[in-house]
């Protein structure tokens, strides 16, 4: 169910923003799709007991002449929303399941100059790497058609959708452990178990890290690193984490090691 005040927002946006953009048939700007994206992450965040869980994908919706406006630049736009929704989801503490994705599309059955936003979420468990041994089941999505008129229902929903196998990023791990000589950890496909005990991936010799501290992973192209409820956690950019999507440059610090994310080939990457 929507909040109350979010509801109440959109019925001022339904009163005086749509009416007018008939009107005056004035061009959508990128920062009022950003703005209805914000909305969209909070009024569908939801709080687990220690973590605030927030959609991994928007879906905009726009009267096709409005789509129009961003031609020539609308794979750059998705990309800096994207970004956008990443910058925002570090500051305020949320978990995602995966990098975030924004796609613009074209809908006759969104009015001109209105701005639907559908989200999608991951559940954090469909993430995990299925256990040595077995094999994940997904199921295989149908064929996409056109998009459907929008009805006043689905406006205040969310809607999932299936995405495309995304490429595995190029980066490594650059370690820095108290005492010891800096060295490079490429970072290649499923999980990498991170501790002080001899059975990880790899190993920091620092008691301030847990025997099994945390784990980096590849998720849709993206690198997903999680804290497995360490004692003295795990911290990027000073603030504590338990699972956050990184980035190059980004450090994780455990205990007194610091690891870096640096690209393993000329070419840069940024989830």
């Amino acid at each position: 169910m929507a909040r109350p005040l979010a509801a109440l927002e959109r019925f001022f946006e339904r009163l005086f923003e749509r009416p007018a953009a008939r009107l005056f048939r004035t061009s959508i700007q990128p920062v009022q799709l950003e703005r209805r994206i914000e909305r969209a992450m909070e009024a569908e965040r939801h709080i687990g007991a220690q973590r605030t869980y927030v959609p991994d994908r928007y879906r905009v919706q726009l009267e096709p002449a409005d789509l129009a406006g961003f031609a020539g630049y609308q794979a750059t736009l998705e990309a800096e929303l994207s970004a956008a929704v990443l910058d925002r989801v570090r500051r305020r503490g949320y978990t995602l399941a995966e990098a975030p994705r924004v796609t613009l599309h074209g809908n006759p059955g969104v009015a001109p100059g209105d701005i639907v936003v559908l989200t999608g979420r991951r559940d954090p468990l469909d993430a995990r790497p299925a256990p040595q041994g077995f094999a994940r089941l997904d199921v295989a999505a149908g064929p996409a058609g056109p998009p459907a008129p929008v009805s006043p229902a689905e406006r205040e929903g969310t809607a999932a959708f299936s995405l495309a196998e995304a490429p595995i990023p190029a980066v490594a791990l650059q370690v820095e452990v108290p005492g010891q000589p800096v060295r490079l950890f490429p970072i290649r496909t499923g999980s990498l178990s991170i501790g002080r005990g001899q059975d990880n991936d790899l190993i920091l010799a620092d008691e301030r890290v847990s025997r099994r501290h945390g784990r980096l992973a590849v998720r849709q192209g993206a690198l997903v690193y999680d804290d497995l409820d360490s004692t003295n956690g795990s911290f990027v950019d000073g603030r504590r984490v338990h699972q956050v999507v990184l980035g190059l440059s980004d450090e994780v610090w455990l205990g007194g090691c610091r690891l870096t994310v640096v690209a393993e080939e000329p070419a840069a990457w940024t989830p």
